[in-house]
Parts: C-alpha cells; sequence; structure tokens
C-alpha cells in the first residue's frame, strides 16, 4: 500500500484513481480506521471502508475515463487532521459539453501508515456563481 507523505498527495492519488478509473489506487488511497465517509452528488450517506469503496467500484468499474480537473479552494489543517474544500470539473473525455462543477469537502487524517482520506462529500451546487455587480448596482440580499 502506499504511503502518502502530505494530504495534497493522497488527493492527487485520489484525483488520479477517479481519472484514471483505477480502483486499486482509489483503495490505497481511503483510511482503514476511522471508519471514512463518503456522499457521491445527489446521494446518501456511505459509511465504512467497504461500503466506500464498493461505491468506488461501480462508479468506475464500465465507464468511460473523464476530463476531471480540480482545485483545492481552501485548505485547513491542525494536529494531523487536514481539511479540502476542492472544486471539481468533470465531464465525459470526448465531450464538448460544459464539464459538471461539482464542490466537494475532502478529509484526510495523519496515522502511522501515513496520510489517507477519511471523508469526501460531494455536491451539485444548485446554482452557478452570479456574475459581479457594477458599482451602479445594488446586489440583492440572498437567503441562506
Amino acid at each position: 500500500m502506499s504511503r502518502f507523505q502530505t494530504p495534497d498527495e493522497v488527493e492527487a492519488a485520489f484525483y488520479t484513481a477517479f481519472q484514471t478509473l483505477d480502483i486499486a489506487l482509489m483503495g490505497a488511497v481511503w483510511a482503514e480506521q476511522p471508519s471514512p465517509v463518503c456522499v457521491h452528488p445527489g446521494g446518501d450517506l456511505l459509511q465504512g471502508r467497504s461500503e466506500v469503496l464498493n461505491s468506488w467500484r461501480e462508479v468506475l468499474t464500465g465507464a468511460e475515463r473523464p476530463d476531471l480537473q480540480y482545485r483545492v479552494i481552501q485548505r485547513t489543517a491542525a494536529e494531523g487532521l487536514a481539511v479540502h474544500l476542492v472544486e471539481e470539473l468533470i465531464r465525459p473525455s470526448r465531450s464538448r459539453e460544459e464539464p459538471n462543477r461539482i464542490l466537494a469537502t475532502n478529509v484526510y487524517r495523519q496515522s502511522a501508515e501515513g496520510w489517507r482520506m477519511t471523508a469526501h462529500h460531494a455536491s451539485l451546487p444548485l446554482m452557478r456563481r452570479r456574475p459581479e455587480t457594477t458599482p451602479s448596482e445594488t446586489p440583492k440580499p440572498r437567503m441562506h
């Protein structure tokens, strides 16, 4: 099993596994303990390594390799725990369609075996960002 030295290494391996449909690499990314959790866009809570990896096996098996780009929007880390807010842009590899924009929270934990992913929560935003307002426009208040 791979030994990841930093949360960024785990994250790169996670997205490589996703993009290359590599279930073995995906398995190397996920922690054994504490029990990992995953929420796919529009999906329910998956708990435990077996349930999480079975879901990724379903996602990756027979799929066409996606065109996937990601960028970390925010990083927070303290005492062996790291949380990354990530924007994912995903579309079928040969598609000319606009990619799906997904926001994900990835949580990594350090253990004796190195860094591993312990949570991935991805969701489709309901709306695209609004265009910037001009100085003469007053933004309308928004409820959360």
